[in-house]
Parts: structure tokens; sequence; C-alpha cells
């Protein structure tokens, strides 16, 4: 029987509803990468959301997996809702995800094996990393979207201490860019 790990992700960005949904997963076989993605799946809308990427992550890897030609799959992710929605300890009620819900259990059903298990974010990094490098490829592609999302998006000043502290970063929101700003002065002492 030929298994993988899949680990899923995605995320809304810089704004949840309404931002850039992207998604990210990692194939593991045999605890080694054997393969990731990541894309955007919508933008602008108000049904585009953080759990749209995640179940739009959840798809897309299980479609990998069974075009891959795999018999059991093990997937993770470090959303409790897209989870327990596919476990059926939750009922799904937004009209945006029943569709993406509806189609994951479609897919699952498509392996002799199948089991799904929620991660800690930290266990989740590399799904992470391809949803997140989506995101930031498709902001850098159009200009138009950084204007639309600029109340959001990271100050140039920000972004300029940032870089002076060494600090390499892209498409930060100003939320996410002060955290780092703050933890780079306290690794500093404070300087």
């Amino acid at each position: 029987m030929r298994c993988i790990q899949l680990f899923f992700d995605g995320a809304c960005e810089p704004v949840n509803p309404g931002g850039i949904g992207a998604y990210g997963f990692a194939a593991f076989d045999e605890g080694r990468e054997a393969y990731g993605e990541g894309g955007v799946v919508c933008f602008g809308e108000r049904w585009c959301t953080n759990n749209y990427a995640e179940y739009a992550g959840l798809v897309k890897a299980l479609e990998w997996a069974l075009a891959g030609g795999f018999d059991c799959v093990s997937a993770f992710g470090d959303s409790q809702l897209v989870v327990r929605q596919m476990l059926g300890l939750y009922a799904v009620r937004a009209p945006n995800l029943k569709p993406l819900h509806e189609r994951a259990l479609e897919l699952s059903r498509g392996f002799r094996r199948f089991s799904i298990s929620w991660v800690p974010r930290e266990e989740n990094s590399r799904a992470d990393y391809y949803s997140k490098r989506a995101y930031c490829d498709f902001l850098k592609s159009r200009p138009d979207l950084r204007e639309r999302y600029a109340r959001w998006l990271a100050t140039e000043r920000q972004l300029e201490l940032l870089r002076r502290l060494g600090v390499e970063v892209e498409c930060l929101t100003k939320a996410e860019a002060s955290r780092l700003i703050k933890k780079a002065l306290a690794n500093r002492g404070g300087t």
C-alpha cells in the first residue's frame, strides 16, 4: 500500500475576510518532503476567508495524492474548524465552505485508508510556507492589489526599520511588522 502524509494550510491576507486567499500543502513520504505547492484561490470577495483557503489546501492536496496513485493518506492541518468538520464533529454552515467540504469528503473516499488530524501551527510550517509564498508572489505581481490593501500592509517606514534590524521580510501586515520590530528590538536589548 502506498501511503503519504499531507500537511495543508491556508490564509487570507492581509485582511480576513476579503483579502487574498492562498493555500499550501506539503507531501511527506517516509519523513522527507516529496512535493509542495501553493496557489491563490480567491481575492477581494466577502466569501474569501482563511477557512475557504484552508479547505482549498486540503482539496488540492487530496487531488494531488489521488493523481499520484496513493492508497492511503494521513492529512494534517492547523485549522480546527476544517479538521472537525471533516470528522463530522462540526456542522458546515457557511455557504462558501459547503462545496469545498463536499469535494474533500468525496476525494477522501477515493483512498483505501484516510485519516485527518489537527496539528499545532509549528508542526505545519511547510504548508504555511507554500501558502505565504503564493500570497506574497501574487501580491507582488499585482500593484493594484497593493494599493487596494495598503491600509493593512506594513508601511515603508516599518519595512525599512526591519531591514536595518537585519530582518528581511515581504508582504507583512502592519500588525505583523510591529510584532517583528518589537521582537527584534527586544533581542538586541532595546537598542
